[in-house]
């Protein structure tokens, strides 16, 4: 289980859980069945997770890239992918989210001596 679980991290949670199971050498059930007992999410639960964190560091920074990119960049499909996970877990869409918690440029204070 630890392995499966440094393999979802390492990947950001791109990695298939057919692949998963068939490099523990179980069945995709029984790997669900195993990682749920142990960390309390399925498998591709605990992906969607790491892919959603991945994404959102990705929003905060200054020079962000633009949402179909990183939704590339975190193995989603598409960006209707990044999406959809993002309505899930935080009950909005990316774009609404950014607008609600990043500052915005007429939030940022001028540096000493700008007039």
């Amino acid at each position: 289980m630890t392995w499966a679980w440094r393999r979802l991290l390492a990947t950001g949670g791109t990695v298939q859980v057919a692949a998963l199971a068939e490099a523990v050498g179980w069945s995709r059930r029984h790997l669900g069945e195993r990682f749920r007992d142990e960390f309390g999410l399925s498998p591709k639960a605990a992906a969607m997770v790491l892919r959603f964190e991945r994404s959102r560091r990705l929003l905060e920074r200054p020079a962000r890239r633009g949402l179909a990119e990183i939704a590339v960049t975190c193995g989603y499909y598409d960006q209707a992918h990044l999406t959809r996970d993002w309505r899930t877990l935080a009950g909005c869409t990316p774009t609404a989210w950014m607008a609600a918690e990043l500052p915005s440029v007429q939030d940022t204070p001028l540096h000493a001596g700008a007039s």
